[in-house]
């Protein structure tokens, strides 16, 4: 109670809060503006990519066609010219749609179980003409106790790694990179050295700023944006890992990323799988002269229960033994000889009756070379190459091309001929749904984006119909989200356009 010259009074206090209403309506303004602009830069990211990705699509596609037919010297070297030009396009256009994206906070990992073996593996191989060109060599050290199977994003891992890699062979002159993959309790580890020109100390704290380039001239500023360490330091951030990098200037560069080990499942190339060798009466020798080739072998046979010893001038050996090496000549006839050479780029393979040749970048054959050798008496587990399917078994598949764009549709028929597949086409989802109707068809390989009936629309109508048919949808949208839409549709896997004769094959 109030009281104002012995009155009971009631005291009213009025605010004036017009000015809060009017900041609050424009912040919410604001919010909202800034949440349509985040929509409107999505479907723009997703439009310029769709319309970048298609011409260039018909083009780099064409190309590897035109390249696998027999010319001459001179329209092989324009051919690749221009097929190195395209894939330079195509890899800035993808580096600044993916920094356009992670800064919009768009991009999302796309988390699933994968092979990480595979996936070094996959990278090196696209890389091997380039180093073989630059006549470099190429080491990939797969320690026996990392996982097969990984939880992560395996196209921004794969991404990563090729990033990384390509830096390492654009500046390496001479020598030679490694790609060690490893582990420890918590995390996996890929760790790219190389001996080229280095990085400058000074500049080592910009090395992951946008558009940073170690060099300034022309001729390095026109092979590439600048983007390809920013990206990858926020792709690996995003997986919950980091990035850190040793360099020495005209030494060499060494970049470590780390990842976590989530839902990691063991290798399946443990001690249990090649006990019989520790009951065995053969003997392994070694003669290496690259010091961490050398321990490595020590390592990764020793898992597998061989044991090594170094093989010296006085060293007796017996039919029953063999020799690892990297020297040129043969140090005994008597026994198995296995070469690991780093200028062969090759599957291992006998080429003689006591010599085998391994590559450096294969390093993980060296056990199946040796489950081949006469006193090993034991045999390889085959199970992936009865998986495999022959050329034969191909010719009796047919693939059903859905795509409304003319020459995407010739494109890819072309590819799946030169793969091996008897091939259809359709324009749209109504036209594939008819040609289901009157034809057998095994495969479906459908753009995502046609008029009438899209690709979405297409996989949804055939899951309806309780077919189990294999789709593959097609997109030109670079995006994990693309990919998942695609799955929830019911496809069964997605790939980007443009899409390879690797690729294909693979799918």
């Amino acid at each position: 109670n109030s009281r104002y010259q012995n009155e009971d009074v009631a005291i009213c206090v009025l605010v004036d809060i017009s000015a809060r209403v009017k900041m609050e309506r424009s912040l919410q303004n604001m919010a909202t503006a800034a949440e349509q602009a985040n929509q409107a830069k999505s479907m723009f990211l997703a439009t310029v990519s769709h319309e970048l990705r298609t011409p260039l699509y018909g083009i780099i596609g064409n190309l590897e066609l035109l390249q696998s037919l027999t010319q001459n010297e001179e329209t092989a070297r324009l051919l690749k010219t221009m097929d190195n030009s395209s894939s330079l396009l195509l890899k800035i256009i993808s580096d600044i749609l993916d920094f356009s994206k992670i800064e919009s906070k768009q991009l999302k990992i796309d988390v699933k179980p994968f092979n990480c073996r595979q996936v070094v593996s996959f990278v090196i191989s696209n890389y091997l003409p380039l180093i073989a060109k630059k006549d470099l060599a190429i080491y990939c050290f797969i320690e026996p106790d990392v996982p097969k199977i990984v939880n992560n994003d395996p196209v921004r891992v794969q991404q990563v790694i090729s990033n990384l890699l390509n830096n390492s062979i654009k500046f390496t002159t001479t020598g030679c990179i490694t790609l060690h993959l490893y582990r420890d309790e918590y995390y996996l580890y890929f760790d790219i050295h190389d001996t080229g020109r280095g990085i400058n100390e000074k500049m080592l704290h910009q090395l992951f700023e946008p558009f940073f380039q170690v060099s300034q001239n022309t001729e390095s500023a026109s092979e590439g944006t600048g983007l390809g360490l920013a990206i990858c330091e926020k792709l690996i951030n995003l997986m919950d890992g980091d990035i850190s990098v040793v360099s020495q200037e005209n030494v060499g560069s060494r970049f470590t990323v780390r990842i976590p080990l989530y839902g990691a499942l063991n290798s399946s190339d443990g001690q249990t799988k090649y006990n019989l060798y520790k009951e065995s009466t053969i003997r392994c020798f070694i003669s290496i002269k690259n010091l961490y080739l050398e321990s490595f072998v020590e390592r990764y046979l020793s898992y597998v229960g061989l044991h090594c010893q170094l093989f010296t001038e006085v060293t007796q050996v017996s039919e029953n033994d063999f020799i690892i090496t990297d020297h040129d000549e043969c140090l005994d006839n008597s026994c198995q000889f296995i070469r690991i050479y780093e200028h062969y780029f090759e599957p291992a393979k006998k080429i003689s009756e006591n010599n085998w040749l391994c590559s450096t970048y294969k390093l993980n054959e060296l056990i199946k070379i040796i489950l081949q050798l006469p006193q090993t008496k034991l045999e390889s587990d085959d199970s992936e190459n009865n998986a495999l399917m022959t050329d034969h078994d191909l010719q009796l598949l047919t693939v059903l091309i859905v795509d409304d764009h003319p020459i995407n549709r010739l494109l890819l028929t072309d590819q799946l001929k030169k793969i091996g597949f008897n091939t259809a086409t359709a324009e749209d989802g109504c036209d594939a749904l008819a040609f289901m109707q009157e034809n057998h068809v095994d495969i479906i390989l459908t753009d995502v984006n046609m008029p009438n009936m899209n690709g979405y629309q297409l996989a949804t109508t055939v899951r309806e119909l309780s077919s189990t048919i294999p789709i593959i949808g097609v997109t030109a949208n670079a995006i994990a989200e693309e990919k998942q839409r695609c799955i929830d549709a019911g496809m069964n896997d997605c790939v980007s356009k443009p899409v390879s004769l690797t690729v294909l094959k693979d799918v």
